[in-house]
């Protein structure tokens, strides 16, 4: 038993010398330090490689005051490759598909190393206002989100309206991502 519990605690102490480990502590310890208006992050419990993060909706676009929580998922080879990302909260956007799965560049072809956590959450805020109706030739990640948004911009930005209103007056079934989000 005592040499079954030194070899757990030298995984855990490898785990947590990883690079992987100490660049999240990094981007933990600056989104805690010095976080971009509306964007929070922070591990669940204590998994680095796995976090729950939440965006507001950019001012003055139809996501206003809708609170958009993602989960992040980082391999133990980061940051040389992106973490998986994905809305748990329901979105009507072009680049996001209807599981919350994100088409988003950065976290594909163009990801670098050099982004970090809030990198990442600020292009995600930005995403929402600015969708890129160009990711792929054979279309968006939601083809009916992308469709309206192309030809009818007003009914597109009533439908977003709405389910912002939706979210705010439902009672979240989600509140344990803001108990990990400081």
């Amino acid at each position: 038993a005592v040499l079954e519990h030194g070899r757990r605690r030298r995984g855990f102490a490898k785990m947590m010398a990883s690079p992987a480990h100490r660049r999240l502590l990094r981007d933990f310890k600056r989104l805690t330090a010095d976080a971009p208006e509306g964007i929070s992050a922070a591990p669940i419990g204590d998994d680095f490689f796995n976090w729950c993060a939440i965006v507001l909706g950019p001012p003055s676009t139809p996501w206003e005051g809708g609170v958009w929580k993602l989960d992040m998922t980082f391999p133990e080879e980061y940051p040389k490759k992106p973490p998986a990302v994905k809305f748990r909260t329901e979105v009507f956007h072009p680049n996001v598909f209807p599981d919350g799965q994100i088409c988003l560049d950065l976290l594909r072809t163009s990801w670098s190393p050099s982004y970090d956590v809030c990198a990442i959450l600020v292009a995600l805020q930005s995403l929402l206002a600015d969708p890129d109706t160009h990711q792929t030739p054979e279309g968006g990640a939601n083809p009916a989100a992308e469709g309206l948004f192309v030809r009818d911009r007003h009914q597109y930005n009533a439908k977003v309206k709405a389910l912002v209103d939706k979210q705010i007056d439902e009672d979240d079934k989600n509140m344990g991502c803001l108990s990990a989000v400081p």
